[in-house]
């Protein structure tokens, strides 16, 4: 080799550096892509129950921003227990709703629930950036994760259906409870074998439990979770 010659490293791997460099830029928004998609927003240990925040026995939660507006949302139990869904609006913007009726249905293949309203009042907007969002990993603040908008019409009194602050703490313990107690209650009604997904080690119902169930079993959710709450 010529004394005064050298290896130009640029020349000979600059190609594979481009193209490895290229991998990971392209990779590292592919994972959070990815992890959005397919990651539960919450175990149902890490369930959030912000200060300020109004929830619904039914599992949605009611906001009062600074507008006058009430924020409404679906709660981290229910998003951490249904698993990977679509989200079907039943009502649109300029639409009356009365607390308890049917805002929107999700959707898992051929299984759905209904999600109702938590107020009372004229919707007013739907918050179609979060509708494919609200049940995965996200960076926002809880309540920027809203869906529908409403203006109140009886405010002050139907507040005081929901719980919030230690009441919200103290509802939400005994809700684990009575969730198992109802899927426990629908395997016995099908004749189903206990799976055992629905226990986690230590005795925790494990996240995303619906997701491998029946419609039947989406349907007794539906009546004896869901609606049994509405008040």
């Amino acid at each position: 080799m010529d004394a005064n010659s050298y290896i130009n490293i640029f020349s000979t791997k600059g190609i594979e550096y481009i193209l490895i460099l290229s991998f990971f830029a392209l990779f590292v928004p592919f994972l959070r892509m990815l992890k959005e998609i397919e990651s539960p927003l919450f175990a149902l240990k890490d369930v959030r129950l912000p200060k300020g925040v109004f929830f619904d026995k039914t599992h949605t939660w009611a906001f009062l921003n600074s507008a006058g507006q009430i924020h409404v949302g679906i709660d981290d139990f229910l998003a951490a227990v249904t698993g990977p869904v679509t989200l079907q609006v039943v009502k649109s913007a300029g639409d009356n709703v009365q607390r308890g009726d049917h805002l929107a249905t999700l959707v898992n293949k051929d299984r759905q629930l209904k999600i109702y309203s938590p107020v009372s009042g004229k919707l007013t907007a739907v918050n179609r950036s979060r509708l494919k969002k609200f049940s995965k990993v996200t960076n926002k603040e809880f309540v920027e994760n809203w869906l529908f908008d409403i203006t109140p019409k009886r405010w002050d009194l139907e507040r005081g259906m929901m719980v919030i602050g230690e009441r919200a703490n103290q509802w939400l313990q005994g809700e684990t409870a009575r969730l198992r107690d109802v899927l426990a209650f629908a395997m016995r009604k099908y004749e189903l074998t206990p799976q055992p997904i629905l226990l986690q080690e230590g005795g925790e119902i494990s996240n995303n439990v619906l997701e491998s169930l029946s419609p039947e079993i989406w349907e007794e959710f539906q009546s004896e979770f869901i609606d049994a709450a509405k008040s």
